[in-house]
């Protein structure tokens, strides 16, 4: 055994190291303030402390390592020595002769306390290492629990939470409270679990519900607890996030109609734009006659005929002017059902300048764009940035955005209908920037206007954003949008620069 003896004010004790020596023990021998150390790292396996030290060594012993295995010592022989020593918790008294020395008495009962000693410190040694094994366990299972990727929450027989897992606390939501879950599901997984603790059976639900504009599902399994008595001690939860996968799975389903409205869309597309060409042509050939009924009207002398002339001449031009609005406002619906069904006529890139496409396209449509009923403020890069495209297809994205933004602007009051379209670049970027006043979009909305069919209007298809981003990024750039609620909306085209030499096509 590893012994320490500390020393007494006297020292002697030689008689006792000698006996120790013969016994095989490894004997450490130290004063009082050197053997703390010794006695706080537990690096002996018992101590020999003097039983008349003062201050008293014992209960100095016993403070600092109850644990270790303590046998005193001193030269006063009598039972009340004794008495002493086990009342401040030594496992027996050796009582020296003069001058240190042990009768073959006394050496029996200190082989004896020894031999306690050992077995005491076996004991305590084992009780350690099972303490450890069991932090060591507790430990594994708690990081175990803690890795598992789905939800585990039990409760006691009281129905208390005992225990919930990291995951369980991000799917649940975790209370300020400890203890507590507060989240959307947490009062139906704890009636769940309830449930199972009074009725002793396995239970299984979904529970469903919505948060922030998402729908959550959660598979949820839920079994009894028992003890070694075989009474129900609590209950357990599982609970599986089945979200991904049910969005998955209709987005599947949804992916499949949409398959086949995009070929229903794109017959109905092809039979409407056939029409609404011959509308549109109609219409623009009344009002070359409303041109000239207007030119009659002028050559005419003055008097009611003339003035009757003028007057059907503005009437012609308005009726035929509200037709071709509104034919094209058709053509520009049936074209984003074309792009969407990815039936629509296909030409090849050309080098384009973005600045004379955004002037042709205001240009040719901007009265039908709506555009003349805002404040419309051009910034066009003078160094006439350069883009290879399919113009008709970038026109229509242009086309979305603008009439996307004269819609926003009519929602407020007539001096914030402001709209201004600016070009510039970014690195290796155009950039195309369509910008307005208007109310803004929500947070929450931002991310769900690039899908198809998504539309906050009592009109429309929409699929013009969705029409918008998909041609952008067929053509090697990609769009985002800013808004603030209030302020308004900017849309944000980057579109790969050419720095060819070829010349633009005109």
């Amino acid at each position: 055994m590893k012994l320490l003896r500390i020393e007494g004010e006297d020292g002697a004790a030689s008689g006792l190291d000698r006996l120790l020596a013969d016994l095989g023990h490894e004997v450490r021998i130290e004063p009082a303030p050197a053997a703390w150390e010794w006695v706080r790292a537990r690096r002996v396996d018992a101590v020999l402390c003097p039983l008349a030290a003062d201050p008293p060594l014992l209960e100095e012993v016993r403070r600092r390592s109850p644990q270790l295995p303590l046998i005193a010592y001193g030269e006063d022989a009598t039972a009340l020595a004794a008495g002493r020593a086990f009342a401040r918790g030594a496992l027996g008294y050796v009582a020296l002769s003069t001058g240190g020395e042990l009768s073959r008495d006394m050496a029996e009962v200190l082989e004896d306390l020894l031999a306690r000693a050992a077995a005491r410190a076996r004991v305590e040694a084992e009780r350690v290492e099972v303490l450890r094994e069991n932090q060591r366990l507790s430990k594994f299972y708690a990081d175990v629990i803690d890795s598992v990727r789905q939800g585990i929450v039990v409760i006691d027989h009281e129905g208390r939470i005992r225990l919930r897992n990291p995951v369980a606390a991000q799917i649940l939501g975790e209370s300020d409270v400890a203890g507590r879950l507060d989240g959307s599901a947490a009062p139906k997984l704890l009636a769940l679990l309830v449930e199972t603790l009074s009725s002793g059976e396995t239970q299984a639900d979904t529970i469903a519900y919505e948060a922030e504009e998402q729908r959550v599902v959660l598979d949820v399994s839920a079994s009894v607890l028992r003890g070694a008595d075989g009474k129900a001690a609590g209950a357990v939860a599982v609970v599986a996030d089945r979200s991904t996968e049910r969005l998955l799975e209709r987005q599947l389903v949804h992916q499949e109609r949409l398959a086949t409205l995009g070929s229903l869309l794109a017959s109905i597309a092809h039979e409407i734009n056939n029409t609404l060409t011959s509308v549109t042509g109609c219409a623009e050939m009344g009002l070359e006659l409303a041109e000239t009924a207007e030119k009659a009207a002028d050559d005419a002398p003055p008097g009611p005929a003339r003035d009757q002339l003028r007057e059907l001449g503005a009437e012609i031009r308005m009726i035929f002017d509200m037709v071709l609005d509104a034919g094209i406002s058709a053509q520009t619906i049936a074209n984003n059902m074309l792009q969407y069904s990815r039936q629509g006529p296909t030409s090849h890139r050309v080098r384009e300048s973005v600045n004379r496409l955004i002037e042709k396209t205001i240009g040719l449509m901007g009265k039908h764009l709506g555009t003349d009923k805002v404040e419309l403020d051009l910034a066009l890069d003078p160094s006439q940035p350069q883009v290879r495209i399919e113009p008709a297809k970038l026109q229509q994205g242009l086309i979305n955005l603008i009439v996307n933004a004269v819609h926003a602007l009519m929602e407020v009051e007539p001096e914030r209908r402001r709209l201004r379209v600016s070009t510039g670049t970014e690195g290796d970027y155009v950039v195309i920037a369509v910008t307005d006043e208007g109310p803004g979009i929500p947070a929450a909305r931002l991310e769900r206007i690039w899908k198809p069919f998504f539309t906050t209007k009592g009109h429309g298809t929409g699929l013009g954003l969705y029409i918008t981003r998909r041609v952008i990024e067929e053509l090697g750039g990609r769009i985002e949008c800013e808004s603030e609620v209030g302020a308004g909306t900017c849309f944000k085209v980057h579109l790969p620069l050419d720095r060819g030499t070829l010349p633009a096509e005109r």
